[in-house]
Order: C-alpha cells, then sequence, then structure tokens
C-alpha cells in the first residue's frame, strides 16, 4: 500500500508542477507529502443515505446577548434542527476582515466572537459537518500578506504577483473590478491578483510551499471533526497568464492530492468543490471519481426560480432530462438559497441570452440587486442576483400576487425529491425577507439575504403558530420529514424527468432496490390545472397515494386536480 500510495501522490505532484520544477524538486515535494499521510489508515466516507440533509448557517446568524455565537447555534440546533437535519455546514469561522468571512486571516484560530476550536468540536460530535477551506485567497489583513509587503517571514512568497500589469480581458471573472491590484512592498509596487475584492489577495500555488501549507491546514481541521471539506473557489486557484485561469489542468490535480490525503486519514471525511459555473464544467469535478465526492448543482436553483417566475418548465424539463446521474456514493447538493445570491452563471448553455435576461426585471420588481461580472468580450453580465428566496417568490413576470408562500413550498418540493443531498440555508427555514436596513450599513448587496436574529425573538416567532416564520419553519420541516422515509429519494436512487407538458414538472423516481417508485409532480403554475393519469406509470395493481396530502390514488381514477403550485409524491410504498 505504502508504494502505491506513493505512486499517486508522485503522479499528481508532477501533474501540477512538472513544468515548473525539475524530477529532483518534484520527487523532494512527494517525499515530504507522503511523510505526513504514509502512517495514516485508509478511510472510505460513510456512506450517503435520503436521511441527509444539510443546513447552511453562519457562526453568528442567531445571537443571544452576553453569549458566544457557536453557543447560541448550538442551542439552537438542539432544540429546533437535531431531529430533521443531521448535517451542519457552519461557514467560516475563522478570524476575517471582509466578505462574511471569506476572507481569512489566520486559518488555524476560531474568531473569539464566535468561541473556540472546543465549540467547534461540540458540534461536530452531534452532527456532521462542513468546513470551509478558502483555498484561492487570504485577507490583505493576515500576518502572511503584512510578510509579504515586507518581504520578509512566513507568507513573504505565498501570494500570486507581477512586476507590471498585462491585459486580463481573456481571464474568466466572478467580478468586475480590476483584477490586478497595486500594492507597495519592501521591494516597490507590485500588481497582486484579486479575484474577488482587494482584501481577498490570491495565493501563488506556483510555490509548492502554499500547497504544503494547505495540507497542513486540513490536517489540523481535521482534528476538529468535521465530515466535509469544502473547497472554496476552487476553480480559480491555478493561473497561467496566456490561458483563462479557470479549470485548469492543474487546479483538477490538487483537488486529486487533497482526496488523496483526506482518504488516508482516521476521520471519514468527503470533498465538496464549489464552482460556480455552467453545468458541464461543474460536472467535471467530480473527475473520475477521484476528485470531489460532492458537487454543488449550481443550476438546479435557478432554473426552479425561472420555471416559477415565468410558469413554464420547458427550459427545466430540458436540462433535468439530460442531467447525468452522479456515480455510486458520489452525488450532487441541491440548494435554493445560500449566503450568497442567486447565481444567473450556471443558467447559460440552458437558456438563451435573452430568456435570463427576462428574468431580471421581476427579479428586480421584488426587491433584488445585482453584481456583475465582465464577460470574455469585456461586457458587463448579471453574476448573481441578491435577494431573498422567499422575495423572490413574490410574483411572475407579470408582477407580484398572492401565491408566494405556494411558490416558495413549491420550490422547496421540487428540490427535495430532486437527485443528490438537500440543502437549506437557514433563512429559508424561516421565510426571512429582504433586509434593507443591514444593507444600508454595510453597503453590500449580500447583505440583504444576511439577517441576523436574536435568539429569544426567534424562539418566540416559531412557537407562535400564527406567525410568519412559524408557518414556514413547521411546513419545510414537515416537507423533509416526508422526504428522509422515502427510499427512492435516496441520493443515487434511479431519476427519469416526466415528459407532462409545460405547466408541471415532474419526475419519476425508484429506490436502488426497485421496491419503491414515487412520482413527484408540481404544478409551476398560478392557475389551476388537470394532469391525465395516462400520461405517467402508475400501475393498476399497486396502490397508490399521494405521500403529502394521504390521499389515495385509485386504480380507476383518470386524472390528477393540481391548485396553483401543488405538489404531490404519488408513491407505491
Amino acid at each position: 500500500m505504502s508504494k502505491s500510495l506513493e505512486k499517486k501522490v508522485l503522479k499528481e505532484v508532477n501533474n501540477i508542477y512538472s513544468y515548473i520544477l525539475t524530477p529532483l524538486q518534484i520527487k523532494k515535494l512527494t517525499n515530504k507529502i507522503f511523510k505526513s499521510i504514509k502512517n495514516e489508515k485508509y478511510n472510505r466516507p460513510k456512506r450517503i443515505s435520503q436521511k441527509d440533509i444539510l443546513l447552511i448557517t453562519y457562526a453568528d446568524t442567531i445571537k443571544s446577548k452576553n453569549k458566544k455565537s457557536l453557543e447560541v447555534l448550538d442551542s439552537f440546533l438542539n432544540k429546533f434542527i437535531k431531529k430533521t437535519i443531521n448535517t451542519i455546514h457552519i461557514l467560516p469561522f475563522y478570524p476575517s476582515s471582509s466578505d462574511g468571512g471569506f476572507s481569512v486571516k489566520d486559518y488555524f484560530k476560531v474568531d473569539l466572537q464566535h468561541g473556540s476550536w472546543k465549540d467547534i468540536k461540540n458540534i461536530s460530535n452531534k452532527y456532521g459537518l462542513m468546513v470551509d477551506v478558502v483555498l484561492n485567497h487570504g485577507s490583505s489583513k493576515s500576518d502572511w500578506f503584512i510578510n509579504f509587503l515586507k518581504t520578509d517571514g512566513e507568507g513573504k512568497d505565498f501570494f500570486y504577483h507581477l512586476d507590471k500589469e498585462f491585459n486580463t480581458n481573456h481571464i474568466v471573472r466572478a467580478r468586475s473590478h480590476k483584477l490586478l491590484q497595486k500594492f507597495r512592498t519592501n521591494k516597490g509596487f507590485k500588481y497582486l491578483w484579486c479575484t474577488f475584492s482587494r482584501d481577498q489577495i490570491d495565493f501563488d500555488y506556483r510555490n509548492p510551499e502554499v500547497l504544503i501549507m494547505f495540507i497542513k491546514i486540513i490536517k489540523f481541521i481535521m482534528k476538529q471533526g468535521p465530515s466535509f471539506f469544502r473547497l472554496d473557489a476552487v476553480a480559480f486557484i491555478w493561473k497561467r497568464i496566456e490561458s483563462n485561469c479557470i479549470n485548469l489542468d492543474q487546479t483538477h490535480a490538487i483537488i486529486r492530492l487533497l482526496r488523496i490525503i483526506i482518504s488516508y486519514n482516521k476521520n471519514k471525511c468527503m470533498i465538496i468543490t464549489e464552482t460556480n459555473l455552467p453545468f458541464l464544467e461543474n460536472f467535471s469535478y467530480f473527475g473520475r471519481s477521484d476528485e470531489a465526492h460532492i458537487i454543488y448543482n449550481f443550476s438546479l436553483a435557478p432554473l426552479i426560480i425561472n420555471t416559477l417566475i415565468k410558469g413554464n418548465s420547458s427550459a427545466f424539463r430540458r436540462w433535468s432530462m439530460s442531467m447525468p446521474p452522479a456515480k455510486d456514493n458520489n452525488c450532487y447538493l441541491n440548494f435554493l438559497a445560500t449566503h450568497d445570491g442567486i447565481g444567473l452563471r450556471p443558467l447559460e448553455g440552458i437558456i438563451s441570452k435573452n430568456d435570463i435576461k427576462k428574468l431580471i426585471p421581476p427579479l428586480k420588481s421584488f426587491g433584488a440587486k445585482f453584481t456583475y461580472r465582465k464577460d470574455k468580450d469585456n461586457q458587463l453580465s448579471v453574476y448573481e442576483a441578491n435577494i431573498s428566496l422567499i422575495d423572490a417568490m413574490a410574483g411572475t413576470i407579470n408582477g407580484k400576487d398572492n401565491f408566494i408562500y405556494d411558490r416558495f413550498f413549491c420550490a422547496h418540493a421540487i428540490m427535495l425529491c430532486f437527485e443528490g443531498i438537500p440543502s437549506f440555508y437557514i433563512h429559508s427555514l424561516f421565510g426571512t425577507r429582504n433586509d434593507y436596513e443591514l444593507l444600508k450599513s454595510t453597503k453590500i448587496f449580500r447583505s440583504i439575504n444576511r439577517h441576523i436574529y436574536d435568539y429569544d425573538y426567534l424562539k418566540t416567532k416559531i412557537y407562535d403558530s400564527n406567525s410568519h416564520i412559524s408557518k414556514v419553519y413547521n411546513q419545510i420541516i414537515k416537507l423533509i420529514e416526508v422526504r428522509k422515509k422515502q427510499k427512492a429519494f435516496h441520493p443515487n436512487a434511479t431519476q427519469y424527468t416526466l415528459n407532462i407538458g409545460n405547466n408541471f414538472f415532474g419526475l419519476w423516481r425508484q429506490s436502488i432496490d426497485r421496491k419503491q417508485s414515487i412520482f413527484a409532480i408540481s404544478n409551476v403554475t398560478n392557475k389551476k390545472q388537470v394532469l391525465s393519469l395516462d400520461k405517467i406509470n402508475i400501475l393498476s395493481l399497486e396502490n397508490w397515494y399521494d405521500l403529502l396530502s394521504l390521499k389515495e390514488v385509485k386504480s380507476n381514477q383518470k386524472n390528477l386536480t393540481f391548485e396553483p403550485y401543488q405538489t404531490v409524491w404519488v408513491a407505491n410504498k
């Protein structure tokens, strides 16, 4: 095994550095990496199932006076989440200077306002825990970057810099600001590569010490008990200035190397890659089942939102029919909302540019703000819509109406039945509305969807059955609980898209053991609709019923009648 493992490490080190380092340097680097893992035992990650549900939250989304935020989060999880959701993604809890924690100053510390590593371990002992590793960039306020400016000490050669500018129009960007930012160092002015902001300086992985440092960071975090490592903005980590600097071969080789290292450890951890890209580029991060265990299904959220706003499933249905299934124990991570906005770039190649543009006016009328990126022609295009999910469901292309709750629950019912693991941004549990006060305070568009709750207030509202928060929370929890009991909703269970017209979106899911079938069908319009049962293959030899309403679907029944945005999960077991 040692020889085999060493060969695997050598292969990926070669893939990364063969055009930079000599064979002797590659051998030395391989030995250094190999020595850090050779005494560990190989562990297969845990098996996934339909019971796996993910909750995404900041450490301090819920606060309470005189208490550390991780302690408050733990109390909330134990009281309201533990029986329903088994995995928690705590967004970056490290000391940070901006971007909601993603401008990390020190990867070896927990921000004192949140708590300590003891609090992280406490949560990881009770739940599957997802932890961010922000691979692409570090804070301009970090000791590493301060040492870079001084040209002395750890970090002095960690950051990607140039002595002069060059034309960057061909480089794929996630933002519209100037890519190369000018900084004064002890050795004169340097141009630093800043993919996301001036406060987030990109690391230079051409220096093997950067890779070694992140291996060290990952092994340190492993000791705190996470089940998942989320590799943030990983598509951008390798640069070749003659290329578009995204999805490069070296990037994929680094992920394969990290998977090897994580696999040979006492913890059973999985890798999830955060790559907000068009579908096929995103799908490439599965590799040959040797890169990410899980990839975000970035196209799903904007497609569902587009479908419900336009009242037409044609684009969604066409995409769903062509979506390749993930291989056994690899899977998609499905979501409708995150701490960021609703990414529109994943719609590219699925619907036309004109159809994407048609989505902008209604979202704007529902309160959305928009961030932009520069495309390959150096033109600005919308990168994401910043809006709370429930406000994005406020109406249709014709304006606001009274179906906001119906659309909101329909969107979640569709997401919950889709192949993969479902995840919920914490604000989706409460139906949190656009936070204009926080937006006004921070002047950051993403703040519109990052409301902070007082814990006592939140508890009161959850217990008040007449409150908006209680109505949303209880309905979403109910949907999750029904979903978890269905083997046909296993992340790797068979999925076929039903061709039942533009007014509906439907899937046939069949359990891996072939015993349970579910026809998950939603009316995606604001009108009552009738569906002929001749269009779906319900066998008359079996008894069928709707898992959500518990109503029987009789063998001699000819039609199903749907209220606006109603979903049925018709099952044989």
